[in-house]
């Protein structure tokens, strides 16, 4: 009897832990976030910058309070001299009750984030969306198995640690380390790993947001070769969409997500003039239904991509047409200033080797 009423009230305990944990989301339904900071990626050759402008949408809240969240991530590179134009993913994020965010498809994973120099580094943003305040103690730590890049199969021992409370801005925060305990093997044939993932949070003491965080990760391409990713990001503000202006952007994620099943895998592993045409439609109706969407950025940066796409395949049919056919005469002058034709060496074997020096 005893037993009973004790696994009863142990069952109790746990399940109003677990609607504590989640009644403390502060990702409602309707409420937008935006954050500012820069980036930064550093090889061999050098470092490159770029501000970082994100905007998170909660689209909706269900189940266990599972959010998803439609997160617009805007990279523009800083190169002195020379005007980019940014990079632009449009992710579609599923964030648990505890505020982690879940895996997703790759091919979902190549339609969201376009393939650029920043975006490819900066797939994630928060390693937490926000912490159960329950949790945040002073001098608390814990540690956990975490995704690495969002692949579910490659985990690796995550240490956080609370270290006190400090201001940003008017709100007080947690200050919490999390910290890579052991570097996570990627490919080991080719000594490709993840050396160091070190990231200081400043979560809101109230809400349990996330306000501030520095991040560094650093990547062992392969043996001797590294890639050095930094991140400074602070939650500039927040606030609950009205009614007319929420409907209106899920009207345009709808349109975001039709265009997402036609880009992708679909238009870069595989390409075709239909698929081109397809996705390029797709492109053009959003811009001309939606011009003022703040979502242009990404599907302009995949109109760029599927013209080069398109480009590249109509090269590849010209010299697919060429194969067997006659080369064209021309004439060009040898290094000792003679004129020589292409014709002249008919019936002979002919090498042409193109270089270039500076």
């Amino acid at each position: 009897m005893f037993r009973k009423f004790a696994r009863a009230t142990m069952a109790v305990v746990v399940v109003g832990l677990v609607s504590l944990l989640a009644a403390q989301s502060p990702l409602q339904k309707g409420l937008e976030l935006r954050y500012e900071g820069e980036a930064k990626v550093q090889t061999g050759g050098g470092v490159i910058s770029a501000k970082v402008y994100v905007n998170d949408l909660v689209a909706e809240v269900g189940e266990k309070q599972v959010a998803t969240v439609a997160s617009l991530r805007i990279f523009q590179p800083q190169i002195e001299g020379r005007t980019l134009p940014p990079e632009a993913a449009l992710r579609f994020l599923s964030v648990t009750g505890v505020g982690e965010e879940e895996a997703v498809p790759i091919e979902q994973l190549f339609s969201e984030s376009p393939p650029g120099g920043f975006i490819s580094q900066f797939v994630t943003l928060l390693p937490v969306y926000f912490f159960p305040v329950a949790r945040l103690k002073d001098g608390s730590s814990w540690t956990s198995k975490e995704r690495i890049f969002l692949r579910a199969d490659l985990l690796g021992e995550v240490r956080y640690q609370v270290t006190g409370k400090e201001k940003v801005g008017e709100s007080e925060c947690w200050v919490l380390t999390r910290t890579l305990l052991k570097p996570v093997v990627l490919q080991p044939e080719q000594g490709a790993q993840v050396n160091k993932v070190a990231d200081k949070l400043w979560v809101d003491a109230k809400s349990g947001l996330v306000r501030q965080i520095q991040r560094e990760t650093e990547l062992q391409i392969q043996q001797g070769r590294t890639l050095t990713a930094t991140l400074n990001l602070t939650l500039k503000g927040t606030k609950k969409l009205e009614s007319d202006e929420f409907n209106q952007r899920l009207k345009e994620l709808e349109a975001i997500k039709a265009i997402h099943k036609k880009v992708g895998t679909t238009v870069m592993m595989s390409p075709t003039k239909e698929k081109l045409d397809e996705a390029e439609k797709a492109l053009n109706e959003f811009m001309q239904r939606f011009k003022d969407s703040p979502y242009t950025a990404h599907v302009q940066m995949w109109q760029r991509i599927v013209q080069i796409i398109r480009q590249r395949l109509e090269k590849e049919e010209q010299r697919s047409e060429l194969i067997g056919k006659e080369a064209p005469d021309f004439e060009l002058t040898s290094l000792d200033g003679k004129k020589v034709r292409l014709s002249s060496y008919r019936g002979k074997v002919v090498v042409l080797n193109f270089f270039a020096h500076w």
